[in-house]
């Protein structure tokens, strides 16, 4: 699919192309000149059906072939203006909605902290209020949402996962970081859970939440865990706040 950009900058060298003098002066006319007329009206009506700029460059577009500049200028200026907009038709990854969640989640945390006349409130305090909040905030974007998901026995004990999208076959181990449990202690449980989901998930993303600032090298740690990653099975991992 063509962007707006490209659609701007292909009616720019069209014009120039198709730019003809006549007795009233220059007007822009031609073959290539229809095509891309058309084909701009049939892409505004696709991907932005309810927008009125795609009313306007339609009627605008069936009086141009053969116009002046002005026409065209119109033309421009209404892709100009709606090119920001996102089309209708374009879906956000799923990979990108998780990112922009495991990286904004300090930010929510601490904004639910300052509740209308102190009211009471979710204070992060242990990873299971990290999963009580996270929970939440998946499914706002997630209809199945599965916690403490139990899989199979590793190394003779039982387990289970802290999140499971069965839609994405993914897992989410969640952690938060104390006095006695920073990047050597963390590192080695996830390095266990990277073994233990191996064959099981397509993706496990591990969550590290450092609210107290215990991690003396994250992106290290990232690194290293990050590298694990297999053809079977793909390791994320988000630090929060770095």
């Amino acid at each position: 699919m063509k962007t707006i950009e490209e659609l701007i900058k292909e009616g720019y060298e069209i014009k120039r192309n198709c730019t003809k003098n006549g007795y009233a002066g220059s007007y822009i006319s031609g073959e290539s000149y229809q095509h891309w007329l058309a084909y701009c009206t049939r892409y505004l009506q696709q991907y932005y059906s309810n927008d009125l700029q795609t009313d306007r460059f339609a009627e605008v577009a069936k009086k141009a072939d053969g116009n002046g500049e002005t026409y065209f200028n119109k033309l421009i200026g209404m892709l100009n203006a709606i090119k920001e907009i996102p089309p209708k038709g374009e879906e956000v990854s799923i990979d990108n909605i998780l990112e922009k969640i495991f990286k904004n989640f300090h930010r929510c945390a601490k904004s639910i902290m300052n509740r209308h006349a102190r009211r009471t409130t979710l204070e992060i305090n242990d990873e299971y209020d990290v999963q009580d909040l996270l929970q939440g905030i998946l499914r706002l974007f997630i209809d199945d949402v599965r916690p403490e998901d139990y899989v199979p026995s590793y190394a003779g004990g039982n387990s289970r996962t802290d999140f499971y999208l069965p839609q994405y076959s993914t897992y989410i181990e969640v952690k938060m970081t104390r006095d006695g449990l920073a990047d050597k202690e963390i590192g080695e449980q996830l390095v266990v859970d990277v073994a233990r989901y191996g064959e099981m998930c397509d993706t496990l993303i591990c969550f590290i939440y450092d609210k107290i600032g215990a991690l003396k090298n994250p992106y290290g740690l990232i690194r290293d865990l990050e590298s694990l990653s297999s053809e079977r099975m793909k390791v994320k991992v988000y630090i929060t706040p770095l």
